[in-house]
């Protein structure tokens, strides 16, 4: 498995570094644009209009990029389903579960090193641009003495962006397995974004629709729970400092919304253990 996600990493980690460069490159543009417009430079008619241009661009560039991304990792593993090359794959002495578990394993450690470099990034060029903005928004965090609910913020963020990538790649290796497999002596083929999509809908909605039912929250502040009655949903207003956003209401922090977070996980779990049976079981290569 080890050697599988090596050949992996091998094979991918020149279009990672592309994609990579134009996002950084991308996000540079905006926040330079940011930074002459909230510091009134040249501020005519048309200079704005070249800014907003430039500035509509640079968020369409890191859209599309993430789109070409998504594409990338699909044809990564249809090339395993449809071409020659999965014949090497899947007659190496590995189970279905270890390949899969290779493939997103590889998909996770390359997600989260992109979104390691892109804030990490980021916020160098915010502190390049508006150091004195940081610097007064790190004043106003210590002197509230708010930071442990500013840790479990960015806790939440991370736990939310490792489950919600676990499960994009799980329904994405699902999708295209599926198209693959035959019912009735007929494929699915080409149709693995509907699956896709229809997959995505079912899961959102029914762990929308648990989490509605079962409203409890893990607060990751304090680890209290809470039940729906508690003030989450914030008007952000860039009038009022960090520190005083920080303060507004006792109940402000990271949650993780308990019921909905399980059926996710579980669905995760479902995905992968079903993938895993249809690569062992049921392609025909």
């Amino acid at each position: 498995m080890g050697k599988l996600m090596k050949y992996e990493i091998r094979g991918s980690y020149k279009y990672i570094l592309g994609v990579l460069t134009a996002i950084l490159i991308a996000s540079l543009v905006i926040q330079y644009n940011i930074y002459k417009a909230t510091n009134n430079f040249n501020n005519s008619i048309e200079n704005v209009g070249i800014r907003a241009f430039v500035f509509v661009t640079s968020l369409f560039v890191i859209i599309g990029v993430f789109f070409s991304l998504f594409f990338y990792i699909v044809s990564l593993f249809k090339k395993e389903l449809y071409e020659d090359r999965g014949y090497l794959t899947f007659t190496l002495p590995l189970t279905g579960r270890q390949i899969l578990g290779a493939k997103i394993l590889v998909g996770v450690i390359w997600y989260a090193l992109l979104d390691i470099a892109i804030v990490l990034f980021n916020f160098l060029i915010a502190l390049g641009f508006f150091g004195t903005h940081i610097i007064k928004i790190a004043r106003d965090i210590l002197s509230y003495n708010y930071a442990h609910k500013l840790i479990s913020i960015v806790t939440f963020s991370a736990i939310e962006s490792l489950k919600s990538t676990l499960l994009f790649l799980v329904l994405v290796y699902l999708s295209v397995t599926l198209s693959k497999v035959s019912f009735k002596n007929r494929k699915i083929g080409g149709l693995w974004f509907v699956i896709f999509l229809i997959l995505c809908g079912l899961v959102g909605f029914l762990s929308n629709k648990i989490g509605d039912v079962l409203p409890y929250y893990l607060n990751l502040t304090n680890f209290e729970i809470y039940h729906r009655n508690i003030n989450i949903n914030m008007l952000w207003d860039i009038s009022i400092s960090l520190g005083e956003l920080l303060t507004f209401g006792s109940n402000f922090g990271g949650y993780i919304n308990i019921f909905e977070f399980l059926t996710e996980i579980i669905f995760i779990i479902l995905g992968f253990l079903s993938t895993s049976y249809l690569i062992e079981n049921k392609i025909d290569l």
